[in-house]
């Protein structure tokens, strides 16, 4: 039973895989073309992504809670619900991405508070503004990607995302170096190159959604914010909001991680940016997995089958957890082979090679705790999920980072060391949370 379920979210999860993995291979693309200009652009890449994943994976968060609810409302056949979905989300996070635009704008005027190397902040500042202007475009793709996928409507967004990396690409290759005679802007090419991808995939998923003729039963052309209804909107904040706090736990304490790792030096941010973007390629999987673990979820609870949303939880956590588990092997086999992808400086590969056997130490932990968030939100249950991700991160992992770090001096291995422990406590917490709710829900039932 659980080897058919595996099957069954597996043929779902590997386009959102894909399609989540064209998201970061952004970053990833960005770090590599960059790399080749120093340290101190490398790092302040590092830097920038940490201020901006904060408010960027808040929105995410919001928007993940787009393709449960519509599954839950394909589960009891509601074609009503679903038209509600689409326009109430679409205007929600249009209004929640504009506020985070405006945010990320004054953020990137704050930067040297943070007390980083006076040449990274300098490099940093620009990157992070055009970056800013990139986050309305991203939180309009995530909607009408996570309406689709609700729907297990998969390849258009997958085909969508996959065409961002070549634009990316190539608008590095034109904007970084100054090619075919356009201006070498360096770090900032870096950024409107992404910018002008994800605009793009913002217009092409709408585009989709808007004339392909499955979704016209949703009247996808009366958009208007007139016919946004309330209760929908408080639905989606309702689930999205503890999600995106959920996100941003986690993701602030690896942003705080590096704005400390940034005291201890640049070519200690350095590896840090490097060994984070090569675990962000494994975590994107663990995402894809927690994103179709919740589609089928919630498709099982609209259905009302809590034993069937149990077999696909606990299919979900074996699948990540032996998926992460090779991850590791890969990280300590390719521990200084990956990092002289992104850069030639020894000292900044030997560092990274060290970070990566953490990485490979925490895989599993992550990928379990990746999938229990997704499996949570599959139930409609975030409260708890969201306290529990706030005990491990910032109860744990950052106080006792912090030790490790400054008080026992062991710099930034301790700090890699400290956000391993808050991933395996955040998943230990989040699977016990899943099969609690499950399993009280399968007993009720019984009682009837």
């Amino acid at each position: 039973m659980l080897l058919q379920e595996t099957g069954k979210t597996l043929r779902l999860a590997w386009p959102i895989i894909l399609g989540q993995l064209s998201q970061i291979a952004l970053g990833v693309i960005d770090s590599i073309m960059v790399g080749p200009l120093g340290a101190a652009n490398l790092a302040a890449v590092s830097v920038c992504i940490s201020v901006f994943s904060i408010p960027l994976v808040f929105g995410l968060g919001i928007s993940f809670a787009i393709s449960p609810i519509t599954a839950i409302a394909k589960g009891a056949h509601d074609g009503t619900q679903l038209g509600d979905v689409l326009r109430s989300g679409f205007w929600t996070l249009l209004a929640i991405g504009t506020v985070l635009l405006v945010i990320m704008i004054f953020a990137s005027e704050g930067l040297h508070l943070l007390k980083q190397d006076p040449e990274v902040t300098a490099l940093a500042i620009p990157y992070l503004r055009i970056l800013g202007y990139s986050m309305l475009p991203i939180l309009v793709y995530q909607h009408f990607k996570q309406f689709s996928e609700g729907l297990e409507i998969m390849w258009p967004p997958l085909l969508i995302g996959l065409l961002m990396i070549p634009l990316n690409t190539f608008g590095n290759w034109l904007l970084i170096y100054g090619n075919w005679g356009f201006p070498a802007m360096g770090l900032e090419g870096a950024g409107w190159a992404t910018t002008l991808s994800r605009v793009f995939a913002a217009l092409a998923m709408m585009g989709f959604i808007f004339f392909n003729r499955r979704f016209a039963i949703y009247e996808p052309f009366k958009m208007s914010w007139r016919r946004v209804k309330k209760a929908t909107v408080l639905r989606i904040l309702k689930l999205g909001i503890p999600g995106g706090f959920q996100y941003i736990f986690e993701t602030s304490a690896f942003a705080i991680s590096a704005i400390l790792i940034g005291w201890l030096g640049a070519k200690e941010l350095a590896a840090h940016q490097i060994a984070i973007n090569l675990a962000s390629i494994s975590f994107m999987v663990a995402i894809g997995l927690s994103s179709a673990s919740a589609i089928r979820i919630g498709h099982a609870s609209g259905k009302r089958d809590y034993q069937l949303a149990q077999r696909i939880g606990k299919s979900s956590i074996l699948l990540s957890a032996a998926f992460m588990a090779v991850c590791g092997v890969v990280f300590i086999l390719g521990r200084y082979a990956l990092p002289a992808l992104y850069i030639a400086d020894t000292e900044v590969i030997e560092i990274t090679s060290k970070l990566l056997i953490i990485a490979a130490i925490f895989q599993v932990a992550d990928g379990i705790q990746a999938v229990g968030v997704g499996i949570c939100r599959g139930l409609e249950d975030v409260k708890k999920p969201t306290l529990f991700v706030l005990i491990a991160y910032w109860v744990i992992a950052l106080p006792m980072g912090s030790f490790f770090a400054f008080v026992l001096d062991w710099g930034v291995y301790g700090l890699w060391s400290a956000l391993a422990a808050g991933l395996f406590v955040s998943a230990l917490l989040l699977t016990y949370r899943f099969f609690k709710q499950t399993g009280r829900y399968i007993a009720a039932q019984k009682m009837r």
